[in-house]
């Protein structure tokens, strides 16, 4: 069947359309109501094309405003027409718009078999907008999960076909995206660049959805390169512009971002009604990486106020939102990585069809190597290569059910003043860091005990088969005295403490969630009572 394409009697509908993409993105609500009123008037036309096109604009527009599920009711409705009247490049469009639905639900695999499925709409439609849409959509997939140096190629490309295809609100989102990598590679002073280079042209077309998402990451590099009258002046003009359009996402964003402002140059009393207010929306829109970011930002600043019990309530709430987030991306990424297994399967099963007993041979032998590639990066952490949290609740619930009448210990460690070496040394010295401090605790322990990383600068430790609960506390000493040895990070020494909290089964709990629950209470009085030592939870004195 071949692409449908506009009639002449769609000439006006065309032109209107045209006017209105534009707006999706600078002006939300009088986009939504023009494309509403060119549905309804094609629909009467009996124009399936303007139809569809008007309902991908208003689909986008619900889109940006977080109504995610009448989004997706559009975009289905505007693919039910294309698959109707053949109309491939529609077609794209409507997937491409029910890939970035899954991306705010993280169905990854789900989100790539969209995006790769409106990419091959649009190339055999000979369509370089749909190319590009796709692409820079791909890009920030990537970015999502944490290969940014991939998604900053692919955004690159995705301009190049944008801006070859003439389309000015592609080739912009692409620009942005690329403005994002940039920052999430660390690289502040590029990003900035290359923002201030692209920024006039985005303003000209009155992109402002774009010109949020650009400024609202300048803002936050400005505070990585500690310029933070810049970063608190640009945050607050940017917030107000957020607001005005009913970018609910960023405006979070920016609240937190003047937040983390303000307690950088520290002003705890402005940081605190700012950070609250993004936690509070964040909770309300399901914006979980701000809500973790806002709740160890509360807990900062409600120790520097002395408020402990305050403090200790946003500490737990944000390391249980930061287990909650990481165990649902290692299980969604695991998804992920297996639906693209599987395909790469079902090619090697159409090769091995043609091929000789020997090749289908060497295919078997890289399938298994596949499989346990696949299954080792599910359970062990990229960085450190120690279990991850996954493998770790396994390992521990299962060493509970067989412990019998021993005792079980779980031990939580965490850096003290990490972030000061991070701040100060750089990204790439907190990792090495990490990796250095992992290797010693892992021969600090026994062969049959487990030492994880759970996120950032927290490790656990699980001790199987102890003989006595405080032989867990001179395990904790053990691993102490490893860590007082001053790390080499590049040409300079650096020494390093550690709180450690202890929980043992049975007499502290018998359930996984309750020993870590405290451990992790045992490691907070260690951390308050002066940080560098050891704490059972059975050692509280109340």
């Amino acid at each position: 069947m071949v692409s449908a394409s506009p009639s002449p009697r769609a000439s006006a509908f065309q032109v209107r359309l045209a006017e209105i993409d534009p707006l999706v993105v600078s002006d939300a609500p009088l986009a939504a109501q023009l494309a509403a009123e060119v549905a309804q008037e094609a629909r009467g036309a009996g124009d399936s094309w303007a139809e569809g096109q008007a309902l991908c604009l208003q689909a986008g527009v619900l889109y940006f405003q977080a109504n995610h599920e009448a989004a997706e009711a559009t975009y289905w409705s505007a693919h039910r027409l294309a698959q109707r009247t053949g109309d491939r490049k529609l077609e794209a469009r409507a997937v491409n718009g029910l890939g970035l639905v899954a991306h705010q639900r993280a169905d990854y695999a789900g989100e790539l078999e969209l995006y790769l499925q409106s990419l091959h709409l649009a190339q055999a439609a000979d369509d370089e907008v749909g190319q590009g849409r796709a692409l820079s959509n791909i890009g920030v997939l990537r970015a999502k999960l944490g290969d940014h140096a991939e998604a900053l190629r692919v955004h690159q490309e995705a301009a190049e076909v944008a801006e070859r295809g003439g389309d000015p609100t592609s080739l912009s989102s692409a620009r942005v995206n690329i403005v994002v990598d940039y920052h999430m590679l660390g690289n502040h002073t590029t990003a900035l660049a290359v923002a201030e280079h692209h920024l006039p042209e985005i303003r000209r077309a009155g992109l402002r959805q774009h010109e949020v998402v650009l400024r609202s990451f300048c803002a936050r590099s400005l505070l990585e390169l500690e310029r933070t009258e810049e970063a608190l002046m640009l945050a607050g003009e940017t917030l107000t512009l957020a607001e005005e359009i009913g970018e609910r996402n960023y405006a979070c964003s920016l609240l937190l971002t003047l937040g983390r402002v303000h307690l950088r140059q520290g002003h705890g009393t402005l940081a605190l009604p700012l950070v609250q207010r993004a936690l509070a929306l964040a909770t309300e829109f399901h914006i979980k990486t701000v809500e973790v970011e806002a709740h160890a930002a509360l807990a900062d600043l409600y120790e520097a106020q002395g408020e402990g019990m305050l403090a200790l309530q946003h500490l737990r709430a944000h390391h249980e939102l930061e287990r909650l987030i990481h165990t649902e991306n290692v299980d969604r990424k695991t998804r992920m990585l297996t639906a693209q297994f599987q395909m790469e399967t079902l090619k090697r099963e159409a090769e091995m069809q043609r091929l000789r007993s020997e090749r289908l041979s060497q295919d078997n032998s890289a399938l298994r190597q596949d499989r346990e590639l696949l299954a080792h990066r599910a359970a062990h952490d990229t960085l450190t290569g120690l279990a991850n949290r996954a493998h770790f609740q396994a390992e521990a619930e299962q060493a509970l059910r067989e412990r019998g009448d021993g005792q079980v210990a779980v031990l939580f460690i965490d850096l003290d003043r990490f972030k000061v070496i991070n701040d100060t040394l750089g990204h790439d010295a907190g990792d090495e860091l990490l990796r250095q401090m992992a290797s010693r605790l892992k021969t600090s322990v026994r062969r049959d005990d487990l030492v994880a990383r759970l996120g950032g600068d927290e490790f656990t430790v699980l001790l199987r088969h102890l003989r006595s609960a405080p032989d867990a506390g001179r395990v904790g000493r053990k691993l102490l005295e490893a860590l007082a040895v001053p790390f080499t990070l590049g040409n300079r020494e650096v020494e390093v403490t550690a709180s450690i909290g202890i929980a043992v089964a049975p007499g502290d709990g018998e359930s996984l969630e309750t020993l870590q629950q405290r451990a992790d209470e045992a490691m907070y009085r260690v951390k308050h009572g002066g940080k560098n030592g050891v704490g059972a939870f059975s050692d509280d004195p109340s």
